[in-house]
């Protein structure tokens, strides 16, 4: 194997090698569903632990003119996340305990960057003014650990990741499509 590409197994399971250049390739396995007469659905086997983000808040009557946002995953802190309240032009990153002191005093969303991840969290009461994020699993790796519910779409004869990215640029058969 040369390229990147993907196998699509007729017992509905499918093997996705990503290609690296020198250093090879890896391989990822899963299984698919055809979802319409061009679309499919993929999903590996391995799933992430934490699927979504999920978030704390709290009402703290000492803290007068700003808000304490503290952000980590399932294990560590997420240092250096770049966190902005309200959907404003200004934010702050997170010091190395994954805390960020913002002035506001009321929060509606909550948006974070962090290695190239970007997430917004709505927040159900704007009076919280300390809130604990708990983001999900990321994918932070050059190849991807897990893909969930990842739709690939069928157009002339090659297939396609519905962001428009083709995996394999010869014409397909198909042998699975019926």
């Amino acid at each position: 194997m040369g390229c990147t590409q993907i196998e699509l197994k007729s017992d509905k399971t499918f093997e996705y090698f990503i290609f690296m250049d020198v250093g090879g390739g890896t391989v990822v396995k899963g299984n698919w569903e055809q979802i319409s007469n061009d679309s499919i659905k993929l999903n590996t086997f391995e799933q992430p632990k934490n699927p979504s983000t999920t978030y704390s808040g709290k009402i703290n009557p000492d803290r007068i003119e700003n808000v304490k946002i503290t952000i980590r995953d399932l294990e560590l802190p997420l240092a250096a996340a770049f966190i902005v309240v309200n959907d404003q032009n200004a934010g702050k990153a997170a010091d190395v305990n994954g805390i960020a002191e913002l002035e506001t005093q009321k929060i509606k969303t909550i948006t974070y960057h962090y290695l190239g991840q970007k997430e917004t969290i709505e927040i159900d009461n704007p009076n919280y003014n300390e809130i604990e994020i708990i983001v999900k699993d990321l994918d932070l790796n050059a190849v991807p650990r897990f893909l969930t519910d990842k739709i690939m779409v069928l157009n002339n004869g090659k297939l396609f990741f519905n962001d428009g990215y083709s995996l394999k640029k010869t014409n397909l058969e198909n042998k699975q499509w019926k």
